[in-house]
C-alpha cells in the first residue's frame, strides 16, 4: 500500500468519527499544554532571578570574619578572623587576584542643623576603590589622607534631611556608643546606583570616610576590617583564585574563622534549584499526557473492535499485515502531532498570560515547545502500537463474518 493511501484511509477515519477523534485528542492537548506551561515557567522564573541578579559583582569574592569548621564531632566554635593590612598584603600577592579593598563599618547618629538621623558610615581605602571613585557625581573622591572628609550617597544627599545637600556643607557624625563626635565635610556625591554588590550594602545610602576617620570615631585601641572585597583578574578563574586567597588567609589566621564568600557560586546554587524545579513541573505535565496516551490506547482498541469488518475487506483485496500496521500507526502518529500543534500553540498563549500576571519576564523557549510536542507525538504513536499489531494479526475470514 502506497503512504498517499494510508494517508487517505487515515482522513476518511477521521472525518467519519470526528467527536471521538476530538475526544482522543483532548487528552493529548491537554497533557502538551500543562508541559509547554510548566517548561515555560520555570525558564520565565530563571530568567526572572536572573535579571534581579544582574549587575552584581560575579567577579568580586568578599571575605569576612566568622563561620563555622566543621570537625570530626560536627561544628567546632572558632573565633572570628581579625582581618588587618597583613591580610590585605598577604591577598594582593595572590595569584589572579585583580585589586584588594578593605572595609569596615559601623551605624553611626549624623546631624544636619537640627534634624538627627542614622546612618551606615563606610570606611575604605580610597586609593584602592575603584568603584567609588569613578561613581563621583559632584565633587571630588576621597584621599587616603583625609580626616574630616566623608563621600554621601545620592538618597542621602537628595532625600534624608529638607535641604538637599552638597559638597563642602558639614554634618557632625556622632558615635552614641562611646559619644564621640566630630564634624565632617562633604568633598563629594556619588551618583545614583541601581544595583549594589551582595556585601558592600546600598551606596545610595550610605556614608564613605578613610579608615582613620573611622577608627577616631570609635575611639577603640583595637581597629580590624570587617570585610575585604577582592576583584579577580578572571571571572572564569574565580574558583581557583577563591582557593588561593583562602590559602594565604589560612596561614595567617590557622585557628580563627572567617568565609570566603562568591556571588557567582551563590546563583550557580540557585540556577540548578531553579532548573530542577522546572524539570519538576515539567514532569507533572508528563503525567497528563501518560494519562491521555492511556485514552488513545482505549479509543484505538475500540477504534480496531468497530473496523474488524472493515480490515477483513482489506485483507481480502490484498492487505498486508504491515499495511494495517501503517494505517492505525499513522492514524495515532498524526492524531498526536495535531494535537500537540494545538496544544503547544495553546499552551504559548496561557504562557503569556502567566508571566504578565505574575510580572516575571516571558520564557517560551524552542525547546519548551519541542519538548511538548515531541512528548505529543510518542505518546500516541507509543499507544497505538499494541491496537495496531492487533488489527495487523486479524484473520481475514473471522474479521468478513464479524457483524
Amino acid at each position: 500500500m502506497k503512504l498517499i493511501d494510508a494517508l487517505e484511509q487515515v482522513s476518511l477515519s477521521f472525518r467519519s468519527n470526528k467527536f471521538k477523534t476530538l475526544m482522543s485528542s483532548l487528552g493529548i492537548i491537554i497533557g502538551v499544554i500543562a508541559i509547554v506551561v510548566m517548561l515555560s515557567v520555570g525558564e520565565g522564573l530563571q530568567e526572572g532571578v536572573g535579571k534581579a541578579f544582574q549587575g552584581l559583582d560575579l567577579d568580586v569574592i568578599t571575605v569576612f570574619p566568622g563561620g563555622a569548621n566543621f570537625g570530626p564531632r560536627g561544628s567546632v566554635y572558632m573565633k572570628p578572623a581579625e582581618f588587618d593590612d597583613k591580610d590585605v598584603h598577604a591577598i594582593e600577592n595572590t595569584v589572579g587576584v585583580k585589586t584588594v579593598s578593605p572595609r569596615s563599618g559601623a551605624g553611626m547618629s549624623v546631624m544636619f542643623r537640627d534634624e538627627e538621623r542614622s546612618v551606615s558610615l563606610t570606611a575604605v581605602m580610597p586609593s584602592k576603590e575603584q568603584d567609588i571613585s569613578g561613581s563621583i557625581d559632584r565633587g571630588r573622591i576621597l584621599m587616603d589622607s583625609d580626616r574630616s572628609a566623608i563621600v554621601i550617597g545620592s538618597d542621602i544627599a537628595n532625600n534624608m534631611f529638607k535641604l538637599p545637600l552638597n559638597p563642602g556643607m558639614r554634618l557632625s557624625i556622632k558615635n552614641k556608643n562611646n559619644d564621640v563626635s566630630r564634624d565632617f565635610t562633604i568633598v563629594g556625591i556619588l551618583g545614583e546606583k541601581k544595583q549594589t554588590s551582595a556585601f558592600g550594602g546600598n551606596s545610595n545610602m550610605e556614608i564613605f570616610t578613610t579608615h582613620q576617620s573611622l577608627k577616631d570615631l570609635l575611639d577603640s585601641k583595637t581597629y580590624s576590617y570587617s570585610q575585604i572585597l577582592v576583584t579577580v583578574e578572571s571571572q572564569d578563574d574565580i574558583e581557583t583564585t577563591s582557593t588561593k586567597v583562602d590559602e594565604a588567609l589560612r596561614r595567617l589566621h590557622k585557628d580563627e574563622a572567617y568565609t570566603v564568600f562568591m556571588m557567582k557560586s551563590m546563583l550557580e546554587g540557585i540556577a540548578q534549584v531553579l532548573t530542577m524545579i522546572k524539570y519538576a513541573l515539567g514532569g507533572i505535565g508528563a503525567i497528563a499526557l501518560v494519562v491521555g496516551g492511556v485514552g488513545i490506547v482505549n479509543v484505538m482498541m475500540l477504534t480496531v473492535t468497530e473496523r474488524v469488518k472493515e480490515i477483513g475487506v482489506m485483507k481480502a483485496v490484498g492487505a498486508t499485515k504491515q499495511d494495517i500496521q501503517l494505517i492505525f500507526m499513522l492514524e495515532s502518529g498524526l492524531l498526536g502531532l495535531v494535537s500537540g500543534l494545538i496544544g503547544v500553540t495553546i499552551g504559548a498563549g496561557i504562557a503569556v498570560i502567566i508571566s504578565s500576571l505574575g510580572d516575571f519576564p516571558m520564557a517560551i523557549k524552542w525547546t519548551s515547545l519541542a519538548i511538548g510536542l515531541v512528548f505529543g507525538v510518542l505518546t500516541t504513536t507509543i499507544a497505538g502500537v499494541y491496537p495496531a499489531n492487533k488489527a495487523a494479526r486479524l484473520d481475514p475470514v473471522e474479521a468478513l463474518r464479524a457483524e
